[in-house]
């Protein structure tokens, strides 16, 4: 089966894909063990987990929505009306937005996503019901929000025939939506170099609450997987004519400026059903399309599978470099001798001094075998360190001695005597000095 384009696209536009991509596999959340989906799902590629929110009995979602505007209608949310050339935000009472979004076309698409608005007894019913195999969050223990705060969960409500941005998300984490009214159109891309070429995807800092440059950031292009409407219900129409595309219907992609030109054939593509949650890999390039209003909630979470990609992004993204990294990272496994509570902080600590032009913190990891093993890895991490390039290189002058000295270390770095002495113990120190140049190891 293919998509046919029948002519007469805009200038720009491209064909529609030429054949279907991959179809989203579907499971009930009411029978899958925690085993199998730890280990063949789990966000790895994009699943439907259908009876997701039943867990604990059917679930009511016109009276949860009643609930919500009955607590909330008076407060004020933003909304956003997407156009050809951006996106621009209005603000009204939530009753309100409820009209606009309700009228929301294809050419004038209306929908709002809000991070502050559920809380107390209305997000307690939503993720009380998610299924048990999904509840290990690292986001939402002490150890990340004292730093720094992820919304535990989003209300997304999308207008007929609007669409989300073009984007792949930060952090690296597994999302999932669950739809409580209306259907949506997913569509996922793999972070291919063929599809980086396509998008020229543009970084957007994120956790900006903490430095203005923010700790982690997600991707955005300028594409539109959904530009142009071509109805396959009715051959005569044009596309200026359609008020909202329906399931079936072929689109015409919008190219990314700054892009090669095309529009790559999606990995995968699901249509969502009320009480269906898409679960997916976030960083993957994903654009939604609303057939009819919808509601739904949207969050994500962090689980000892993707918990090094979370930090590494943290890391990467504030300018430590890969060496560095590596020396905090390279020994930690779930349930090892490192709790990953303390893994956590030490990365966030790292990050912040990086993002912040401080020295970074001492750098302490404890790997297995023999303590002249330990020294000779510390010497190679050390020469391998590309350390934070403005503010300070992790990096030592000096090689490591076996036994450790017991006095202060002569030179430039800021080796303790604890910390040095540490080293005879099994432990691995981890020196900082200024850097002498952006490109000192």
């Amino acid at each position: 089966l293919k998509l046919v384009g029948l002519g007469g696209g805009e200038e720009g536009m491209r064909e529609p894909i030429s054949e279907l991509p991959r179809p989203v596999e579907r499971c009930d959340a009411l029978v899958l063990s925690t085993e199998e989906w730890l280990s063949r799902f789990d966000g790895r590629e994009p699943t439907i987990l259908v009876h997701a929110l039943e867990s604990q009995g059917a679930w009511d979602a016109k009276t949860w929505e009643g609930r919500l505007l009955e607590q909330h209608g008076h407060r004020i949310c933003a909304y956003s009306t997407r156009g050809r050339l951006g996106t621009c935000r209005s603000y009204a009472q939530l009753r309100s937005v409820w009209e606009i979004v309700s009228r929301s076309t294809h050419k004038t698409p209306v929908s709002t996503m809000d991070e502050g608005l559920l809380e107390g007894d209305l997000l307690r019913d939503v993720l009380s019901r998610v299924p048990s195999f999904m509840r290990q969050d690292y986001f939402q223990e002490a150890c990340f929000r004292n730093r720094v705060e992820i919304s535990p969960a989003c209300l997304c409500r999308g207008g007929p025939g609007s669409r989300s941005d073009f984007h792949a998300d930060f952090l690296e984490w597994t999302g999932w939506n669950v739809l409580l009214r209306g259907r949506k159109l997913w569509r996922w891309w793999r972070r291919t170099p063929a599809n980086e070429a396509a998008f020229a995807g543009v970084r957007v800092p994120r956790l900006t609450q903490v430095h203005p440059k923010g700790l982690a950031a997600g991707w955005e292009s300028a594409a539109d997987a959904y530009a142009a409407v071509h109805p396959r219900r009715d051959f005569g129409a044009r596309e200026e004519e359609v008020v909202v595309a329906a399931p079936g219907d072929a689109f015409l992609g919008r190219p990314a400026p700054g892009g090669d030109g095309s529009i790559p054939e999606p990995d995968f593509e699901t249509l969502q059903l009320p009480g269906e949650m898409v679960v997916f890999p976030g960083n993957w390039w994903h654009q939604v399309y609303h057939y009819e209003d919808t509601l739904a909630v949207a969050s994500q979470y962090c689980n000892d599978r993707i918990l090094l990609d979370c930090l590494r992004h943290v890391l990467e993204w504030c300018g430590v470099g890969t060496g560095a990294s590596e020396v905090l990272l390279a020994d930690y496994t779930p349930r090892g001798r490192r709790p990953a509570q303390r893994l956590i902080e030490q990365a966030l600590e790292l990050a912040l001094a990086a993002r912040r032009g401080l020295r970074p913190p001492l750098l302490l990891s404890s790997p297995p075998g023999p303590p002249w093993q330990a020294a000779r890895r510390a010497r190679s991490l050390n020469r391998r360190a590309v350390g934070v390039r403005v503010p300070a290189a992790l990096s030592c002058s000096r090689r490591l001695r076996w036994p450790p000295p017991t006095r202060r270390c002569r030179c430039s770095c800021l080796g303790e005597p604890a910390a040095i002495g540490a080293v005879g113990r099994g432990m691995v120190s981890r020196s900082v000095r200024p850097a002498a140049d952006s490109d000192s190891g």
